[in-house]
C-alpha cells in the first residue's frame, strides 16, 4: 500500500508539474501563408468575400468529404457568416471587419473555447495581387497541451493554408477562362454619330495599341465636356491576315456631330444589316469569335459586304468588372 501511494503522488507531482509547465507556456500564434495570383485584387476580394465560394477552393473538403456546411441569408460582407460539421467536428466562421479590395477580418469558433481571428490582405502587385491568409490569437490552456504533445500549431496550420492559397488559385484561373460564343444571327443595327482615332498595329501591339487610343478619346470627351451616349467600340478597316496587322478606329458614342480638332475626329456610323455574334469572355477568344461568326453567317446562307467595316462593341469591359469570363463583346459584321 505505501508503494501505491509513493506511486500515486509520483503521478501527482507530475501532473501538477506538467499544468504548471503547460500554463507558463506562451499561448499566442500567427499563422500565414502567402501567395501572388494571378488575378485583380477585386477578384480576388470578391471570391474570399462570399463563404458560399470557399466549397470552390477550400483545402478542408479534401481533407474530409463529410463536411456538410450551412449558410445563412447573408454568406458575404460584415456580418456574414456559415457554419460546417464534419468528421472532425463542428465550426463556424463570421465577418468582423473589411476594407473592400483591401482586407477582411473574421472570427472562427471551433467550439474549444477559443475564438482566434482568420485574416485576409490583399496586396496589388505587378504579376497580380500578392495574398495573405493567416491567424491569430491565444490557445486556452487544453489547446497548449494538445499541441505540446501533437506538434507546433505553424506546421500543422501552415500546410493547410498553402494548399488552400493553391486551390484558391487554380479556382481563378479556371473562372477567369470560361467563355461562351453566341451567333445571334441578323440584326438591323441602327449606327449613329460618334468620335474616334484611327491607327494601324501588328497583332503584338493591337491590345496597347487600343488601350491608348481609347483612353486618348476618353481624354477629349471628358476635357470637352461630351456626352457619351452607348457603349466603347471599335471598327475595322483593314485587316491582313498574311502580315498580321490591321488598321482600326477606337470609338465613343455621342448623341450630335461633334466639330473637332487635332487627332480626335467625328464620324457617323450608317444604319446598316448585320450579322451579330456575342463573346462572353477574356479578349483571348476573339479570333475564334469572328471565325465563327463568319463561318455562321456562310453556313445561313448570308453574304459578307464587300468594303464594308466590321466592328466590335463593348457592353462589358475591364472598366466594369475585372473578372474576364464577365466581359461581353459583340460583334458586328454588315452582310447583304
Amino acid at each position: 500500500m505505501r508503494f501505491l501511494k509513493y506511486i500515486f503522488f509520483f503521478i501527482l507531482i507530475v501532473i501538477i508539474g506538467l499544468s504548471l509547465y503547460i500554463a507558463t507556456l506562451d499561448g499566442s500564434y500567427d499563422v500565414q501563408s502567402k501567395r501572388i495570383i494571378k488575378a485583380p485584387a477585386e477578384m480576388v476580394f470578391n471570391d474570399v468575400n462570399d463563404y458560399k465560394n470557399w466549397q470552390d477552393w477550400g483545402p478542408w473538403y479534401e481533407m474530409d468529404s463529410t463536411i456538410v456546411a450551412k449558410y445563412p441569408d447573408t454568406t458575404s460582407g460584415v456580418g456574414a457568416s456559415y457554419a460546417w460539421t464534419g468528421k472532425e467536428g463542428a465550426g463556424a466562421m463570421k465577418t468582423i471587419t473589411l476594407t473592400p479590395n483591401k482586407e477582411i477580418v473574421q472570427q472562427i469558433d471551433f467550439n474549444t473555447g477559443s475564438t482566434p481571428e482568420v485574416y485576409w490582405n490583399f496586396n496589388e502587385v505587378e504579376e497580380g495581387t500578392e495574398v495573405t491568409w493567416g491567424m491569430r490569437g491565444e490557445n486556452t490552456f487544453m489547446e497548449k497541451a494538445y499541441w505540446l504533445f501533437t506538434g507546433d500549431i505553424e506546421e500543422n496550420m501552415k500546410p493547410m493554408y498553402d494548399r488552400g492559397l493553391e486551390l484558391l488559385d487554380m479556382h481563378l484561373q479556371e473562372e477567369m477562362d470560361k467563355y461562351n460564343i453566341e451567333h445571334k444571327g441578323v440584326v438591323d443595327h441602327g449606327g449613329g454619330y460618334y468620335v474616334y482615332q484611327t491607327t494601324s498595329a501588328s497583332m503584338n501591339e493591337l491590345s496597347n495599341k487600343m488601350s491608348e487610343l481609347f483612353t486618348n478619346v476618353g481624354n477629349f470627351v471628358e476635357e470637352n465636356n461630351i456626352d457619351v451616349y452607348g457603349n466603347p467600340f471599335s471598327i475595322t478597316h483593314k485587316w491582313d491576315e498574311q502580315n498580321k496587322t490591321s488598321m482600326f478606329s477606337t470609338c465613343l458614342p455621342v448623341k450630335d456631330r461633334v466639330i473637332t480638332t487635332g487627332d480626335v475626329l467625328s464620324g457617323y456610323l450608317k444604319p446598316q444589316k448585320t450579322f451579330k455574334t456575342v463573346l462572353q469572355g477574356d479578349y483571348k477568344y476573339l479570333e475564334k469569335a469572328w471565325n465563327g461568326a463568319f463561318e455562321a453567317l456562310s453556313n445561313k446562307g448570308y453574304t459578307f459586304k464587300e468594303n464594308s467595316e466590321p466592328f466590335e462593341v463593348y457592353v462589358v469591359n475591364s472598366q466594369n468588372t475585372p473578372n474576364k469570363s464577365k466581359w461581353i463583346t459583340e460583334i458586328y459584321i454588315p452582310i447583304e
